[in-house]
């Protein structure tokens, strides 16, 4: 599938929860794995541009090592794209990312 780019640029971005595991598998708490077998993990943020209400999206991570990301932390993304699906008559768009970093109080999103 194509992955398309998302321009960051005027978005905040705000940890809702600490970064956490992406499971495979709830009742065996299977972690999920791309297709290098790095695992995934997965941040659930709010995103607002400027004049915009916050939507909630989450993004996965593939990472061998989770960014230090805590819920209420203002956070940047590097390399974040989002791909269409579609399965079993359903159908989303879904973001992934290269990197994530909090942003250091008093530094300019």
């Amino acid at each position: 599938m194509r992955r398309i780019p998302v321009d960051v640029r005027g978005l905040e971005f705000r940890a809702v929860d600490d970064i956490a595991p992406k499971l495979k598998n709830r009742q065996t708490g299977e972690v999920k794995t791309n297709a290098a077998g790095v695992p995934v993990y997965e941040l659930m943020v709010t995103v607002k541009g400027e004049g915009r209400r916050a939507e909630l999206m989450s993004v996965s991570l593939p990472t061998h090592t989770p960014p230090d990301v805590r819920a209420g932390q203002l956070v940047r993304f590097e390399g974040l794209t989002g791909f269409f699906w579609e399965s079993a008559g359903r159908a989303g768009v879904s973001f992934s990312a290269v990197a994530v970093e909090p942003v250091p109080e008093g530094a300019a999103v």
